[in-house]
């Protein structure tokens, strides 16, 4: 009996199949997997129970660090929680948080790909841009090294045509970044990067190349039909109001402003410019640090600096400024107070040739609407000036005119203390600028020159 037992186990082990043996793993592993889910219903049963005992509020400190908020349903309603509620609790349980309904925030994008950029003719684009087309596209190829973001698997980047264009939209009308992100469909705290990021790179790039001195022969010329002889560019200086720091706001009435100094050849080009200087600075202090200064009295900025003779007066290649500045060989500035007619006539022909400058800032104030009152912090203002005066200096060698309706008059803002200041000059320097003022005032008395 004993043998044939022990045969019958061995013959019915024998028999089982494979295929026996997996449906018997099978069947563990589909135990195991009902045993935990039974055990996961439990705990949300338990934990719907015990939040049903408490009151309104937030789930407990388990929840917290998952970082998940559960709704509390009224007790007036079904026993069991809404869909997306037990989703969330099957999401808390798991340890995995609530899956994102979008990574970028969806938004159009048609306005400037498929609109403006296609459908705008050049006036439109005047209108809104201060440019045409072809002006800004030829801005971004000049910037495209700089400013162009590579392409990732993650999203494509947004293009360098568009970043210009929220640049240049930014500056030419007063909108704050909210409004230009609206319109181009991007975030409001990434037009304030590009914004940035833009006008560093014209400073960069572009600056040499636009803000410098023109053809020499030229610019006399021009000024010369003005009726002033042998000059190169007027200078002249305007605040910048920018939004003044928290700790500031109180004692500046929420404004401060910087001091944007610049020279421009006679058709309101701007050959060089000095900003960043503080308002509480003079502009004649701030003209005798700049480098403008320095080059000038070297002989330096103007190429072979060539002098003529007038009255036997050697006279260099000349500026034309306002009273607040220091005398020069080369700086020219108005009589004090006098009764002289020559006299008189040499400062009706500088004021004339100075004035130049005068509509220059207005046109770049009236371009360049951010200039009103800049929204950036101090560290940025001098950048941001910078990228307008660049952009306006293109704006105008490629002829692109104001719209009638910003060429209102503006109020060009100067220093508050030019007329409480006592500009200290040079001795030496003062007798060389009084003998070439006065040999150029006897020159314009010469019937040739008068009429």
């Amino acid at each position: 009996m004993d043998g044939e037992s022990a045969w019958s186990e061995t013959s019915g082990q024998a028999k089982m199949s494979p295929l026996l043996s997996f449906y018997h793993l099978l069947l563990d592993v589909m135990l195991c997997a009902l045993r935990s889910s039974l055990d996961l219903c439990l705990v949300l049963l338990r934990h719907q129970h015990e939040r049903r005992k408490r009151s309104r509020g937030w789930i407990t400190s388990c929840h917290k660090v998952l970082h998940s908020k559960v709704r509390r349903c009224p007790r007036h309603t079904a026993r069991f929680p809404r869909k997306g509620s037990v989703r969330s609790h099957w999401y808390a349980l798991a340890e995995v948080g609530n899956p994102r309904r979008w990574w970028v925030y969806p938004c159009r994008e048609d306005w400037w790909e498929k609109f403006v950029a296609e459908v705008w003719d050049a006036e439109k684009w005047i209108e809104s841009f201060r440019m045409t087309r072809g002006t800004l596209f030829s801005i971004v190829e000049v910037l495209r090294p700089r400013i162009e973001r590579q392409r990732t698997v993650m999203r494509a980047p947004i293009a360098t045509e568009k970043r210009v264009a929220i640049t240049v939209w930014w500056l030419a009308n007063r909108e704050c970044y909210r409004i230009v992100g609206q319109q181009f469909g991007v975030a409001r705290s990434t037009v304030a990067e590009i914004v940035l990021e833009v006008c560093f790179a014209l400073g960069l790039d572009l600056l040499r190349k636009t803000v410098c001195l023109g053809e020499v022969d030229k610019i006399m010329e021009g000024f010369r039909h003005l009726g002033f002889p042998h000059c190169i560019g007027a200078l002249g200086e305007t605040l910048i109001p920018i939004r003044a720091p928290i700790r500031h706001a109180e004692e500046s009435k929420q404004f401060c402003s910087i001091l944007l100094q610049g020279i421009t050849d006679h058709t309101g080009r701007f050959i060089d410019v000095e900003v960043g200087w503080s308002n509480q600075n003079h502009d004649a202090h701030i003209f005798r640090n700049s480098a403008i200064c320095a080059a000038m009295d070297a002989g330096a900025f103007v190429p072979g600096n060539p002098t003529i003779a007038i009255g036997g007066v050697q006279v260099p290649p000349l500026i034309v400024t306002s009273r607040g500045y220091p005398m020069r060989r080369w700086l020219m500035k108005p009589y004090r107070d006098h009764d002289d007619s020559h006299r008189s006539l040499f400062d009706d022909r500088l004021s004339k040739a100075q004035s130049v400058v005068e509509c220059a800032f207005r046109r770049l104030r009236a371009r360049w609407q951010c200039l009103t009152v800049l929204p950036v912090a101090e560290e940025n203002a001098t950048a941001v000036v910078t990228a307008c005066v660049i952009l306006h200096n293109i704006c105008e060698e490629r002829g692109h005119a104001v719209q009638g309706d910003l060429c209102e008059p503006q109020a060009v803002l100067s220093p508050a203390n030019e007329g409480t200041y006592k500009c200290i000059e040079d001795d030496r320097s003062s007798v060389a600028g009084n003998t070439v003022r006065d040999a150029i005032s006897a020159f314009m008395q010469t019937p040739q020159t008068r009429s």
